[in-house]
């Protein structure tokens, strides 16, 4: 059996799939042959050689940052370093809590998106290290106003979903829901729809609109329950 026929027959439609060249299928030809849009360079800002060179300077002429920088080794162990003037731990730039060069650090890794805390965090961390930088980019996330302008609500993820227990019985739990919109017929354009969790069993009760809990309430009884009795019925679940 064909490929196309078999996909035919296992998702129930009757149809077949034909090649048709590119010359003839215009449409598709058109929209998959479009120029290809200019080249366009991406910039990023990030870290330039004369901002080290700066660092390296402040390092060297402030007293305390040059005595943190040459004992670091002594009080933090590996892999804390110092190369090239600069204090680094493992390939990453050590930025003192002091240093006039926190907030251009700060407003590099922040300014790049304007994603929020946790992105700013994760594009400092990867060339930066710095004491209680949670903390400090928690505080200057806070205080961009273009951030506030365009803040976005931060909920926690939803749980796992808790599926339904079975229903022992058939027409002990039911789901209700309204189907509207539809065209009036014999003034009735409402649709309540009454299904039984274990059989799948459905009645479709016709409604007018506007309709009434009473109104509800009494197709209910005419319906469903003159069929399968009230006392087997303990609830109902409207979805």
């Amino acid at each position: 059996m064909p490929q196309h026929h078999w996909i035919s027959k296992l998702f129930g439609f009757d149809f077949s799939v034909e090649y048709r060249p590119g010359k003839l299928n215009t449409v598709a030809d058109a929209l998959s042959r479009r120029e290809p849009a200019p080249a366009q360079v991406a910039v990023m800002s990030g870290p330039t050689f004369a901002f080290f060179d700066d660092l390296r300077k402040e390092l060297q002429e402030d007293a305390t940052l040059r005595q943190l920088r040459d004992s670091i080794t002594e009080v933090r162990g590996a892999p804390w370093r110092v190369q090239d003037g600069l204090i680094l731990r493992s390939n990453l730039v050590f930025i003192p809590a002091t240093s006039s060069a926190l907030a251009t650090v700060l407003q590099l890794a922040h300014t790049s998106a304007h994603e929020g805390i946790q992105k700013t965090l994760q594009c400092l961390r990867a060339d930066f290290v710095i004491d209680g930088d949670h903390a400090l980019v928690r505080d200057h996330v806070r205080a961009c106003s273009i951030c506030q302008w365009n803040k976005t609500e931060s909920l926690h993820p939803a749980g796992l979903l808790q599926p339904l227990e079975v229903p022992a019985q058939v027409w002990t739990d039911i789901s209700m829901d309204f189907v509207e919109g539809l065209p009036k017929v014999h003034r009735k354009s409402v649709i309540l729809t009454v299904v039984d969790r274990l059989s799948k069993y459905a009645h479709f009760i016709p409604l007018g609109h506007l309709y009434t809990t009473a109104s509800v309430a009494r197709a209910f009884f005419s319906e469903v329950v003159r069929l399968h009795g009230f006392n087997r019925v303990h609830w109902a679940r409207l979805a």
